[in-house]
């Protein structure tokens, strides 16, 4: 009993020391990748014999941000300015964050909102004795420019879907909602033949839902869930279904990351840098979580966000991913497959090799349908 007694003690003792000779895990750098809010209908996604055809969403428009939309990204401000205030101080400094949007008014205007919330201005900043708010720029990338956030529209991307698409694997999946296909078609008074038509339709019911307004009763058999569900899930699996295509898809913007986090541990980057922001869509969302090794069947909600965090402690470099669920507003923590939760920047980087592209690799033909294509811009 009395020599194990003093083993317990001495392991002890060897762990109080182990712990005593590690410094603190400190925050180096934040990365969010974040979903627009709540928008209305885009008129692409109607269709005839839909309830709603004569709503034109006055005076907001189709496709735009909704008060409902706003408040959510204002939120998700608020919940990064919680969470990071003692890494990102008190006063906002023009180079401490980069903000990026696609060129879409409701991207656009959530990214705004965000950075609203997120840097209020405080102390000297303040300007305005009623308003809480400060400007803060931020960027876009034009479609013809776009190869990092929209690169499902790069030649490139294009041709490896239409690929996959024919193969009997594919092909027998995509198979099993004919049925669904035809009763669409009836249903809606509009061509359904694809599930990416279908993508679409389900899109739009969720607007809707949103905003309160009918939905035919034939949805009651097939959405949330049911039919429409399994469609979207499919949708989503050819979105990203071989390495070439999450290389492409996910991988771009994972380059970008990853090239701003061995900037942080190299020394290259600007030391008041902490933080950066990309608002995007749910589609930006599922692409990088496939592209993670992540992603569980679902339809990322409005303000939905992935955060990246990246960790320093005894010169070595850590990476911690979370996901925002943004409807509910709940945190949670993902795990890499093969890694722990807090892993090991150069095993994360192993570990994700074969989908983070080369450099020579991020070129984007638009050229078909729009021109442009200024990495520099970007990186």
């Amino acid at each position: 009993k009395i020599i194990y007694f003093w083993i317990k003690i001495l392991l002890f003792s060897i762990k109080i020391l182990g712990l005593l000779g590690k410094d603190e895990l400190k925050l180096k750098y934040v990365n969010v990748v974040f979903r627009h809010g709540d928008r209305t209908p885009d008129y692409s996604e109607t269709y005839p014999t839909d309830l709603n055809i004569k709503s034109k969403f006055y005076p907001l428009g189709y496709g735009e941000l909704t008060n409902r939309g706003k408040l959510r990204e204002y939120e998700l401000g608020q919940l990064l300015r919680d969470k990071y205030n003692d890494f990102l101080g008190e006063l906002y400094l023009q180079q401490s964050v980069y903000a990026l949007s696609t060129d879409y008014t409701r991207t656009k205007m959530s990214l705004q909102l965000v950075l609203a919330s997120l840097y209020p201005p405080s102390g000297v900043q303040k300007w305005h004795n009623k308003l809480n708010w400060q400007p803060i720029p931020s960027m876009f990338l034009t479609s013809e420019q776009d190869w990092l956030m929209v690169p499902e529209e790069c030649l490139e991307y294009i041709q490896l879907r239409k690929k996959i698409e024919k193969t009997p694997e594919v092909v027998g999946k995509i198979k099993q909602f004919k049925g669904l296909m035809q009763n669409l078609t009836e249903w809606t008074g509009k061509p359904i033949s694809t599930t990416y038509d279908i993508y679409m339709l389900y899109h739009l019911f969720v607007a809707q839902s949103f905003l309160n307004l009918t939905l035919p009763n034939w949805t009651n058999t097939v959405f949330p869930y049911g039919q429409l569900f399994d469609a979207i899930k499919l949708e989503y699996e050819i979105f990203s279904y071989t390495t070439d295509m999450r290389r492409i898809n996910g991988g771009k913007l994972l380059y970008k990351i990853v090239k701003e986090l061995r900037n942080v541990k190299s020394g290259i980057a600007d030391k008041r840098r902490k933080i950066s922001l990309y608002s995007g869509h749910e589609t930006n969302i599922v692409a990088l979580l496939q592209t993670l090794g992540v992603y569980t069947p679902h339809v990322p909600a409005y303000s939905s966000a992935i955060i990246i965090e990246f960790y320093e402690q005894n010169s070595e470099y850590f990476v911690k991913v979370l996901y925002y669920r943004g409807v509910p507003a709940t945190l949670l923590t993902q795990q890499i497959p093969g890694c722990e939760i807090l892993c090991p920047f150069n095993k994360f980087l192993d570990l994700l090799k074969d989908v983070i592209p080369s450099q020579n690799e991020l070129r984007c033909d638009k050229s078909k349908t729009i021109t442009g294509n200024n990495i520099s811009d970007v990186l």
